[in-house]
């Protein structure tokens, strides 16, 4: 098996670099559709690299690992073929009713779009996702000849000599295709019942899954508007130092998913996305991330997603969908989304 991992890099400044093991999970192990192509990757996987190398700012540092690491025969990719068909607008259109009828408070629908990957490679896509989302973490995990990678704008937890942030990430619009048109989108972002409503119950579901692990949490008082290359967020920021005893490890199994990738309740959302996406997310924004031998360690959402075969790429986004949403809005939104990966695949 072959990994590859950046920008997920520790701020801290230490000057003996201590071992990461990565390690990342399937978004529903107890999804009732199942995707043969996500067979090789499992319900989840703990990666010790043979070799790591990391970058904090203009310093470099790397270790090998003792012991065997057998390189094993090149593997052909496999075809992708055809995934369970979803009709989103159906599914937001039910889903909408149910959550008008009191059924669950937000559930986050996902789809998926198969593109012809020509002459680009795996390399090729990495490459121009660090370009094209600096700020992101990018990612990349090989299994069964299969690739699958993206470039990650949202944080799920972050650990650092005890002390923990986490970030709550909903609610979005496209970017302006001019300056007036962009600041005319955030301040429409910022003023939108609907999208400040879905996003104060992202906040308010992190911050009660998260209290016994963090003492004293803080939270933004109100949400910043975190703009990327096709589309902006609303974004607040929590922290909070961990508790005696908690690790980033906890904080990723009470924290997963979030209401931003799942919804809320998390059980009734579970169970809606179950029944009307119809299709294997896969890891499609399940957990990964990295943690080393202090404690410290980074967890992100494996968002802006691509499965790459031999010659097709399988991209995955998805939206939130609360008792105002308009279907067709919703269907826009993910359209947006799933534009970031088409526009570096076809570059």
């Amino acid at each position: 098996m072959e990994q590859t991992l950046g920008r997920f890099a520790s701020r801290a400044d230490r000057e003996v670099p201590a071992p990461l093991v990565f390690a990342g999970a399937a978004f529903d192990p107890a999804a009732t559709v199942r995707d043969a192509v996500w067979d090789a990757f499992g319900g989840w996987q703990v990666l010790v690299p043979a070799i790591t190398i990391v970058r904090r700012g203009e310093r470099w540092s790397g270790w090998a690992c003792a012991g065997d690491f057998p390189v094993s025969a090149c593997e052909v990719p496999p075809d992708l073929g055809r995934a369970a068909s979803t009709d989103l607008r159906a599914a937001v259109t039910q889903a909408v009713g149910e959550i008008r009828s009191g059924a669950y408070e937000k559930v986050v629908l996902a789809g998926s779009r198969v593109v012809p990957l020509g002459s680009t490679t795996p390399a090729d896509v990495l490459e121009r996702l660090c370009q094209a989302f600096p700020s992101c973490a990018v990612f990349s995990l090989r299994s069964g000849g299969l690739t699958w990678l993206g470039a990650s704008p949202e944080p799920l937890a972050r650990c650092e000599a005890g002390r923990a942030e986490l970030v709550s990430l909903a609610g979005s619009r496209r970017r302006g295709r001019d300056a007036a048109e962009d600041l005319r989108l955030e301040q429409e972002l910022l003023t939108s019942a609907k999208e400040r409503w879905e996003h104060r119950l992202v906040v308010e579901a992190i911050a009660s899954e998260a209290q016994d692990l963090l003492e004293e949490p803080c939270i933004s008082a109100t949400p910043e508007v975190m703009k990327l290359a096709n589309i902006q967020h609303l974004r607040t920021p929590i922290s909070g130092q961990l508790a005696r005893g908690v690790s980033i490890l906890d904080l990723v199994e009470r924290l997963h998913p979030t209401p931003a990738v799942g919804g809320w309740p998390r059980v009734h959302a579970l169970d809606a996305i179950r029944r009307l996406e119809r299709m294997d997310r896969g890891w499609y924004a399940g957990p990964i991330g990295w943690v080393d031998a202090a404690g410290n360690g980074e967890f992100v959402v494996g968002l802006r997603t691509a499965l790459l075969g031999s010659s097709e790429a399988r991209l995955y986004a998805g939206a939130g969908i609360v008792a105002d949403s308009d279907p067709a809005a919703e269907l826009e939104e993910i359209e947006t989304k799933l534009d970031a990966l088409r526009g570096v695949i076809s570059t």
